[in-house]
């Protein structure tokens, strides 16, 4: 025998049960492990509801439109005020931040008038701080009537602002000119197509802007973000599963992802974390072209565009046994390398096309010498994301104003990288010294960088490499601080 558990809470997080499921020592430990999971949170996702549907608004989100239905999705309780009463254990996962700590305004980056007028049957596209694009929908409280709200909607990034198509998609990168002219040329054939790239480089933006201009584009895009889905639910989300295939399961079973793609692009982000259980599942439907749900001894054809994304070495995970060599030659038949954001040579047009999306119309076309040298001077570690992020923050910042470097955020002067009269000589040993010439060349030395970092102490101490309240003692002492 062999048992397999999982701890249920209530709305209130509090223990109120453990789940077990004792089953023959021949079935599959992961499988039933994945199957007792689902079904507690399954369990408490029904408690939420039960207790906080009729008063409350409910929020439900995944990575694709097609999972919010799954037991897996996230789940928030919050009421008229924002205040978020109540979520499942798979939301704070989600969004990798304690939910206590937050409204709910500021995780889907929303109005609350907005967010609570949402149209129920239409989801809604939202990105999760430091994490993936995600979709929604909003439920209202059963005991509320439905009031028409009178507001000027503010101009919010929609679902399809992230949309570029192809043919935009470069705008001088010689690099990326013939990465899309290379994609153009095999998507309509059965080849199928790996794209190489750093987080944020904009692969999934750029897999939209294929498929559209693939003979596909009147079919489904199915993205599926490999990383996001739990490795014990991976075959059913991905492969579908019949009604009755284990205990937790939809009355009406689920056709799977790969089905979803059917005569359409199916498009696997950050297939290298993938497990290999699931791996020996995809390759079958690759070689055979059929998909075979769990619980199921029947096999359902599929024709798809495979396109596939990482932003680690394939080659490399298969050389230490991560991923498999046979998969691996199934999804690279085209590989395509998206340079990061910071050696790009169409920066300066990148920039300018990010503002014209997200600007109002009273924000200016042009931004500003110095805010286009600090865009230039950054490493942007975070790429094309990050400068979505950034250039979204300063524009509500500026409101009506020309978009100005005090516009920025905080958290962009931190990424900088050190000037080179920072580097040398060596500031712990001039600052560290005794004689009155070296502690003179130290303190002018903190005070123009104390200047050029517009007088922020934290951003001082960081790029000195010294503690923060050395230098703001030695400003202190020095009667610069605050002057």
């Amino acid at each position: 025998m062999i048992g397999s558990a999982c701890p249920i809470y209530d709305a209130n997080r509090k223990l109120i049960g453990i789940l077990d499921v004792s089953s023959d020592a021949y079935l599959p430990q992961a499988h039933t492990l994945g199957m007792v999971k689902l079904m507690a949170q399954g369990i408490e996702n029904r408690l939420i509801i039960s207790e906080f549907r009729k008063n409350n608004y409910l929020a439900i989100f995944n990575t694709n439109t097609d999972n919010l239905d799954s037991q897996w999705s996230g789940l928030i309780a919050f009421n008229e005020d924002g205040v978020i009463v109540s979520a499942n254990k798979r939301a704070e996962l989600m969004l990798n931040t304690s939910l206590s700590l937050v409204d709910v305004t500021e995780i889907f980056n929303m109005p609350m008038v907005e967010l609570k007028n949402q149209p129920e049957q239409i989801p809604f596209s939202f990105h999760a701080v430091g994490k993936y694009r995600m979709h929604a929908t909003v439920k209202r409280p059963q005991l509320s009537a439905i009031q028409a709200v009178n507001f000027e909607k503010k101009k919010t990034p929609s679902a399809e602002t992230n949309f570029i198509p192809l043919d935009e998609f470069s705008m001088g990168d010689e690099r990326i000119d013939r990465s899309v002219s290379q994609a153009k040329r095999v998507i309509d054939k059965d080849i199928p197509i790996l794209i190489h790239g750093e987080t944020g480089v904009g692969k999934e933006v750029f897999v939209k802007g294929l498929h559209c201009y693939s003979d596909r584009s009147q079919n489904p895009l199915i993205a599926v973000n490999c990383a996001a889905i739990p490795s014990e639910l991976a075959e059913s989300e991905l492969f579908g599963y019949v009604k009755g295939a284990f205990t937790g399961a939809s009355d009406k079973g689920s056709h799977g992802l790969i089905r979803n793609a059917h005569t359409g692009t199916l498009f696997l982000d950050e297939i290298g974390e993938m497990s290999l259980a699931v791996q020996g599942r995809l390759l079958r439907v690759l070689q055979e072209r059929k998909v075979t749900p769990v619980g199921s001894s029947l096999s359902y054809p599929v024709d798809i565009k495979l396109v596939s994304a990482t932003n680690k070495s394939l080659r490399e995970k298969v050389l230490k046994g991560e991923f498999r060599q046979d998969l691996y030659y199934r999804v690279s038949g085209l590989n395509i390398e998206l340079p990061p954001l910071r050696l790009r040579s169409d920066k300066a047009y990148l920039f300018s096309k990010i503002n014209s999306m997200y600007k109002d119309i009273n924000h200016s076309e042009r931004l500003s010498p110095r805010v286009i040298e600090l865009f230039n001077n950054h490493p942007w570690p975070g790429n094309v994301r990050q400068l979505v992020s950034v250039m979204q923050i300063a524009l509500a910042m500026c409101d009506t104003q020309d978009l100005q470097e005090w516009h920025l955020p905080d958290d962009f002067f931190a990424d900088l990288l050190p000037t080179p009269q920072l580097e040398t000589p060596s500031l712990h040993e001039i600052v560290a010294a005794d004689t009155a010439v070296q502690a003179n060349d130290a303190l002018n030395i903190m005070i123009r960088t104390y200047h050029e970092t517009n007088k922020n102490v934290s951003k001082t101490a960081r790029l000195l490499g010294l503690s923060r309240n050395t230098v703001y003692k030695r400003l202190k002492e020095a009667l610069v601080i605050l002057a």
